[in-house]
């Protein structure tokens, strides 16, 4: 059976959560214009994209790491995903460096208004932070959110990828399916065993989280491959399942404290119900809001607006700062979203044309069979 070598609706839907994200960084502000109580509570729930995104990530790359064959293999799947990932996180890491430099500038020649606190001080913006956030690895090791918000999950997400593909890489190839279902299990465990007040960005919680989601999104693409080789009435079937498991999904923002209290683990169910839901050529109303033009170009820039978004909400942040606004005036936090939003989508368009895409690798033309010499 032949697999897409894309599923544009799980594009589309990387997209709209990626934009679930960038409000959620923005609820404060959003509070203070008076958005109703509906509102701000499905947005306050927006963090638990966040699995959504770990289920995904397992299921695209399911098949790239199932056929893993060696360590030499191994090797080449996580330079390719150092490759895919920090371009992007250095661009914003050092965007918001550059803002916390000035800001520390701005205080050390006593320039515009400036807050009291020195601006390498604070937990998330001490060397050590910037260290761990430099080489991606805060999300083990934390502070909390050093570097940038987001960028905790994308340490969480390339680590817990190539410890996957490593034990997939040792494995006999007879037990290498096993890998996905384990990993899931072994994140459900590890989130199990966690106190509910643990912070759920930093250390056992944050690991739990991707690998659990990891294994969920390979167990979701084995389901997938199973109920695909079978079209007929299961297929059919799914097609109520993307929005049932769309609308599950913005109940358990509603929910998000119950959810929380569960350890995430009811995520990891509904993005595997909605992924295979979409992933499966059903149609039905789901997979045309996900294919509409505005969600797929959200989708293929989803990267980008995720791992940008901070920085730049970060540089309008201080420049309110240095310029004496009072930020919870609704004038104010107005033009904050309303800059924020423009911001993010022309550097997720740059970032994604001239940066993530120049990293990409090259696939190699075939070559042209020569030409017969023509008679004379």
């Amino acid at each position: 059976m032949s697999v897409p070598n894309r599923f544009t609706a799980l594009d589309g839907l990387r997209g709209l959560a990626a934009l679930v994200v960038v409000f959620f960084h923005l609820r404060r502000e959003l509070r203070d214009l008076g958005a109703p109580e509906t509102v701000d509570r499905l947005v306050t729930g927006g963090y638990l994209m966040v699995d959504l995104f770990f289920v995904l990530s397992g299921f695209v790359l399911a098949r790239t790491l199932l056929r893993t064959d060696g360590l030499r293999s191994a090797a080449r799947f996580a330079a390719l995903r150092v490759r895919r990932f920090m371009p992007l996180h250095l661009t914003g890491w050092t965007i918001a460096l550059a803002g916390v430099s000035f800001a520390a500038l701005c205080q050390a020649l006593n320039l515009f208004h400036t807050p009291e606190a020195g601006a390498f001080t604070h937990d998330d913006t001490t060397p050590r932070a910037w260290i761990t956030s430099f080489f991606l690895v805060q999300g083990f090791v934390g502070p909390l959110f050093a570097g940038y918000a987001a960028a905790w999950s994308l340490s969480i997400e390339l680590w817990a990828n190539i410890l996957v593909v490593v034990v997939i890489a040792v494995l006999a190839p007879r037990l290498r399916s096993l890998v996905g279902p384990v990993a899931l299990v072994a994140g459900a465990v590890i989130l199990s065993l966690t106190p509910a007040d643990a912070e759920n960005t930093v250390g056992w919680v944050a690991f739990g989280r991707g690998l659990g989601g990891l294994g969920a999104g390979m167990v979701a693409y084995e389901l997938y491959l199973w109920l695909a080789a079978r079209p007929g009435r299961k297929v059919r079937a799914a097609m109520p399942l993307g929005v049932i498991g769309l609308l599950l999904v913005v109940l358990a923002c509603w929910e998000r404290e119950l959810v929380r209290e569960l350890r995430f683990l009811p995520m990891l169910g509904l993005a595997v119900l909605l992924v295979i839901s979409l992933a499966l050529p059903t149609g039905g109303p789901a997979q045309w809001l996900l294919n509409r033009p505005v969600a797929q170009w959200l989708g293929s820039r989803s990267f980008a607006i995720y791992a940008l978004h901070g920085p730049v909400l970060v540089t309008f942040e201080l420049v309110i700062s240095l310029a004496g606004l009072d930020q919870d005036a609704p004038p104010v936090a107005a033009a904050l979203v309303s800059a924020t939003l423009a911001g993010t989508f022309v550097a997720a368009e740059i970032g994604h044309r001239y940066i993530e895409q120049a990293w990409l690798p090259r696939r190699k033309a075939p070559a042209q069979p020569a030409r017969e010499p023509v008679p004379a």
